[in-house]
């Protein structure tokens, strides 16, 4: 394991005992985000499972979205349930919905990078979003999407998200989400701190987990309330491994991409070569 990677491993066991609640995903209704507002698996289908996939058992229930909260603020509009003001007083949540291919990423990117924090960030959401673009072509085309979602209390974000266009998602009915902000838009994703590593000073990711590439088949699409929704699920035929791998390739040696498929043990990428991921 070279040095780069053992502090990438080592920054990621500190972040785990240091992160807490990070800030919501304020869109893309899909398994792949964490805040997601999806029905979950009735606990007798999560116990019987049927062999089918979780994405099949989502789907099968039906994909909800519902109203999605602003970062540092309270759920907009009526109806806020007790399993939500649960999850916003720190009680018991709702199950979790797992995605099959469900991954992260952990950099350590060097100081020297970036001028601080914020130019960190962007930078990184350059890389990542090239790197996802590089890894899709040429079999697919890609376009940015970008709009105001306008929220309670004046508050206005902007999301930022990647339409595809090809094979299982013909008619640009895909979805790719992630950390690829920019100075005007989705600078809830990605945010970078500045951390301490074997006495180096690194940029990493300030939410552990968070940070993932979900790429999904959009199921709806619809606008609300002056927002903007999309509900998504996994792709049952796309080689989400492949996907991921040229990912990886295109991207620094600093950067370790987490993959933690379901029914495999999770492993590592890091510029396309495959790590056992080895916790002691």
């Amino acid at each position: 394991m070279t040095q780069s990677r053992t502090n990438a491993f080592t920054i990621f066991l500190f972040a785990c005992l240091i992160s807490g609640c990070g800030t919501f995903k304020p869109y893309a209704q899909n398994p792949f985000n964490p805040d997601a507002r999806i029905k979950p698996t009735s606990t007798t289908e999560s116990a019987g499972g049927g062999g089918r996939s979780l994405a099949s058992r989502a789907t099968n229930l039906g994909l909800e979205a519902a109203s999605r909260p602003i970062p540092g603020a309270l759920p907009h509009g009526a109806g806020v349930g007790i399993a939500a003001a649960a999850l916003l007083l720190g009680g018991p949540s709702s199950p979790s919905i797992i995605p099959d291919n469900d991954n992260y990423l952990v950099i350590a990117m060097p100081l020297n990078y970036a001028t601080d924090e914020d130019d960190a960030q962007l930078k990184m959401g350059a890389l990542m979003e090239k790197a996802i673009v590089q890894a899709l072509s040429p079999t697919y085309q890609t376009e940015i999407v970008e709009y105001d979602d306008h929220h309670s209390f004046g508050k206005v974000l902007r999301p930022r998200w990647i339409r595809v266009d090809g094979p299982l998602c013909e008619n640009w009915s895909c979805q790719i989400s992630g950390p690829v902000p920019t100075k005007n838009a989705a600078q809830w994703e990605g945010e970078i701190v500045k951390t301490t590593n074997s006495g180096r000073e690194i940029y990493r990711y300030k939410n552990i987990f968070r940070e993932k590439i979900r790429f999904v088949k959009i199921i709806k699409e619809y606008d609300k309330n002056e927002k903007h929704y999309v509900e998504g699920q996994e792709i049952p035929d796309f080689d989400y491994q492949t996907f991921y791998q040229r990912i990886s390739a295109n991207l620094p040696e600093w950067v370790d991409f987490r993959i933690t498929k379901k029914g495999v043990e999770p492993y590592s990428l890091t510029q396309g070569g495959k790590y056992e991921l080895i916790v002691k």
